[in-house]
């Protein structure tokens, strides 16, 4: 199977408001620009660029969202979208804020920025570079991969090169990091189990496994309350681990690690087996499907983050 179908590569956009971030995800989503309404809160979309599947998410600007959800999604993210309208150089000293927060809150993603509106101001690259203090990046962080384009995202100038760059970039930086995998789960909507595997030889360092799947099923009705169906929970640490949930229409699949494991990485992971499971079900449900319940065989998904993460992921205790 082809592991580029299998995987999605979570990225943030974010930016301050009206740096057109919704306009770049629209312009990703069709090839051609449209007028769009500011994003109030979040918008998620999967697109496929450069032979890629990438899993957008496009983070409103208003601060209120920033201060409340900003941080989350950065760490889920496997690359950094940031969108300056350098025609608002009012703003200037709050977007540099901003940006270096991101730049905190993931200190490996590619970060690709955007200063947009080139079209309609006169605002140097050099001099831009200087007021987001962009020569420091290296010194703070020599391995990060980054670039500046200038661009306008309406009429489409230099955005092909630079997504270029950043596609590339993005789906090699998963590279051999590693997850230390403590479990997982797979179960509906509904929170009836489909599959579960644990790998904690029996230590789970005060994690109650057993109570795990309704507990998130239960949380994640109530953050999705607030967020909206699509969304609700993304990421939970407790003292000693890590939770990541995603959920597509039909299923959910819940991850634990340690503390350490990049979440990003872990993303990639659980939606590439939320992919592997609805092409299974698509294609073969009749085969796993006994007594009206859904049964896998017992090494279904573990064969298959064999095969497709060997080198990202090692099965055992905290």
């Amino acid at each position: 199977m082809n592991t580029h179908s299998e995987r999605r590569i979570p990225i943030a956009i974010v930016g301050l408001e009206n740096a057109g971030k919704t306009t770049l995800s629209v312009r990703l989503q069709t090839g051609r620009y449209h007028q769009t309404l500011p994003t109030a809160g979040l918008d998620v979309e999967v697109i496929e660029m450069k032979g890629n599947i990438f899993q957008l998410f496009d983070l409103g600007g208003h601060q209120h969202f920033r201060q409340l959800f900003w941080k989350n999604y950065i760490q889920l993210s496997q690359g950094i979208i940031f969108v300056i309208d350098t025609n608002d150089t009012e703003k200037f000293d709050e977007v540099v804020d901003w940006l270096w927060k991101c730049l905190d809150w993931n200190i490996e993603a590619p970060l690709l920025i955007l200063a947009n509106k080139s079209d309609l101001n006169h605002v140097g690259l050099e001099k831009l570079i200087d007021k987001i203090r962009l020569p420091q990046l290296p010194i703070q962080n020599p391995n990060r991969s980054f670039r500046i384009f200038k661009v306008s995202i309406k009429l489409g100038t230099n955005l092909d090169e630079a997504l270029s760059w950043f596609a590339q970039k993005t789906a090699t930086n998963i590279g051999d990091s590693q997850i230390k995998l403590l479990g997982f789960y797979l179960y509906l909507p509904t929170g009836i189990p489909i599959a579960s595997y644990l790998f904690t030889n029996g230590n789970t360092n005060g994690l109650d496994l057993d109570m795990i799947p309704g507990f998130l099923n239960a949380f994640d009705q109530f953050t999705s309350g607030m967020m909206g169906p699509t969304e609700g929970l993304q990421s939970l640490n407790t003292l000693n681990h890590s939770i990541l949930m995603v959920k597509r229409e039909g299923v959910l699949c819940a991850i634990i690690t340690d503390k350490e494991s990049d979440l990003g990485v872990t993303r990639v992971i659980a939606e590439s087996v939320l992919t592997y499971v609805e092409t299974a079900f698509a294609e073969k449900l009749s085969l796993f499907q006994k007594d009206g319940k859904i049964r896998f065989p017992k090494n279904f998904i573990i064969d298959f983050l064999n095969r497709e993460f060997s080198t990202n992921v090692v099965f055992g205790s905290p």
